[in-house]
């Protein structure tokens, strides 16, 4: 329904939510009014799947996110990139097996200082119960932080308290 509302339905297939290394820049010039538009428009859209199922496009979603205010063109063009890694995913499906008798797993990760207009760390972890997610989340991380290994314990220390 969201690729045809963007007539993406015969859109080609992208194998990731993101091309590889692209770290999105804030906009210095005055935003397009048909672009900013049609941004918040995918973005909105892209937060509603990511909420719902698509949860492997939520890091990219929620730091384009961050430019709905004043958006560029290339921040268009890669939310669209976005919708065209959902293509290749539709049928992807989550599966509880409760055979596989495998408790309770975390996961943490971080981003140190990737934040270049903050220049804070991005924290993420999730959860998985019988090799399916049943909890995630991904932050910036409020102080700043000295060491990668300082950034790091934190966001195990996040991951902690969450699972707790």
């Amino acid at each position: 329904m969201v690729l045809e509302r963007f007539d993406m339905h015969n859109a080609k297939i992208a194998s990731t939510p993101i091309p590889l290394g692209y770290v999105p820049q804030e906009n210095k010039e005055a935003a397009d009014p048909v672009h900013h538009q049609k941004f918040q428009s995918v973005i909105r859209s892209l937060l509603y799947l990511m909420l719902g199922t698509c949860l492997d496009i939520m890091f990219m979603v929620i730091k384009m996110s961050q430019f709905l205010a004043n958006p560029s063109q290339d921040h268009l063009n890669k939310a669209m990139y976005i919708m065209h890694y959902l293509m290749g995913t539709q049928s992807y499906h989550v599966v509880y097996d409760g055979n596989l008798n495998e408790g309770l797993i975390a996961h943490s990760d971080l981003d140190w200082a990737s934040n270049p207009i903050k220049q804070w760390s991005t924290t993420g972890f999730f959860a998985s119960l019988s090799s399916s997610i049943v909890c995630w989340q991904s932050h910036l991380q409020k102080p700043i932080v000295l060491s990668s290994t300082e950034a790091k314990y934190m966001a195990m220390s996040d991951t902690c308290q969450q699972i707790m």
